[in-house]
């Protein structure tokens, strides 16, 4: 715990920059603040099931086959232009766009790969840090 405590002030300071995304007709982006307010305290389920979680308190999990294949953990930061960047424990960050097209939110990575998310909703109550 007190690592982490050491360690958290500097993750959220990390510089993690917008790259942008490709976008395609018919996608509508999502202002910051409506972005961070449709994430923050929810999570949200891709078809492949990976499920990203985006706490109340800026922390982010991402667990691979409804956490069957493990997690990756860091702290999310919704930015301008639909992206949301996120400062992973390990070290590694990226940016991914969100846009919404034909009703359905959809993330879009840098490399222009395309996530429908099949389903969004309440993450829960945020879990202690230990």
């Amino acid at each position: 715990m007190r690592i982490l405590a050491a360690i958290l002030p500097a993750l959220v300071a990390l510089p993690v920059q917008s790259q942008g995304f490709d976008t395609r007709p018919g996608d509508a982006t999502i202002a910051a603040r409506d972005l961070d307010d449709r994430l923050r305290g929810r999570e949200i389920v891709f078809f492949d099931d990976g499920v990203s979680h985006f706490y109340n308190d800026g922390r982010y999990t991402f667990a691979y086959d409804l956490g069957r294949g493990g997690y990756a953990y860091g702290y999310f930061e919704v930015t301008d232009d639909s992206t949301v960047c996120v400062a992973y424990l390990n070290g590694f960050s990226r940016c991914d766009g969100y846009v919404e097209n034909a009703g359905r939110l959809v993330m879009v990575t840098g490399d222009g790969l395309r996530f429908p998310i099949r389903e969004e909703r309440d993450a829960g109550p945020d879990p202690a840090m230990e």
